[in-house]
């Protein structure tokens, strides 16, 4: 099934009711590149930050307009030219090809990482590739970092009002290297995003790697638009597999 189609038929579920959001939810959680930012307003790649900012608080980090926190350490990836380690940790499985820096909390943290605006502006739309540090066992192996049994929470703000939540992972698996997103027609003031394990052994720790982050500004359709739009692409696809069976 296309990614347009997906999409469609999430849209469709939202609108009927059925549970592939959180109830009462406004902001809906999507998979895969453009499925949530149209216009990618601002960004962040992190590239600025190399092996030497390991282990530095980055409860201010700012980049491309937008502040990604953190209350504890990080761990912003090894570079090839880090002379401490001859294999560059990567836990995105290959995903993001030899883009090595990223974003990250880690040595035992327990507090979300917040994506917001660095003037107030609403935020409409995100998406970033999703990772995470939790080791297997091997941190030297060709994948050292990440475990699929990872689940990552979510939640959107306005102000104090929680606007949304949820999670994603446990069954299905969240592979590394997925971009994720979410789409409010309403807009947010921040979005918090953690990577939690079970089998850890303090399952309140997070661990959540993301990189390549792109934020929409510019307001979406509002949500009944967006269903309506879905509708019509599945009913296009009808009429014309119709066609296509009648010649």
């Amino acid at each position: 099934m296309s990614r347009r189609n997906q999409t469609a038929l999430l849209l469709l579920g939202i609108a009927c009711g059925l549970p592939s959001a959180p109830s009462g939810a406004t902001t809906l959680q999507t998979e895969g590149a453009g499925s949530a930012v149209t216009s990618v307003d601002r960004s962040a790649s992190f590239d600025a930050l190399d092996y030497a900012h390991n282990d530095t608080h980055l409860d201010n980090f700012t980049e491309g307009g937008l502040a990604i926190t953190t209350s504890g350490n990080s761990w912003v990836g090894y570079a090839p030219s880090d002379p401490n380690f001859t294999v560059a940790f990567d836990p995105f499985h290959g995903a993001n090809g030899n883009d090595r820096t990223f974003y990250t909390p880690k040595d035992g943290n327990n507090d979300w990482v917040t994506i917001r605006t660095t003037d107030a502006t609403k935020i409409f739309g995100v998406e970033f590739m999703y990772g995470n540090g939790w080791t297997t066992g091997q941190i030297y192996g060709p994948y050292p970092w990440g475990n699929h049994d990872a689940i990552l929470e979510w939640q959107t703000w306005n102000g104090d009002t929680m606007v949304s939540s949820g999670s994603v992972g446990g069954a299905p698996l969240l592979e590394m290297g997925t971009v994720l997103g979410w789409i409010d027609p309403a807009g947010f003031d921040r979005l918090l995003v953690r990577a939690t394990i079970a089998s850890s052994g303090d399952p309140t720790l997070q661990a959540l790697a993301l990189d390549n982050l792109n934020v929409q500004t510019t307001p979406v359709p509002e949500l009944s638009t967006l269903v309506l739009v879905a509708t019509g692409l599945g009913l296009f696809g009808a009429m014309r597999r119709g066609r296509s069976a009648v010649r």
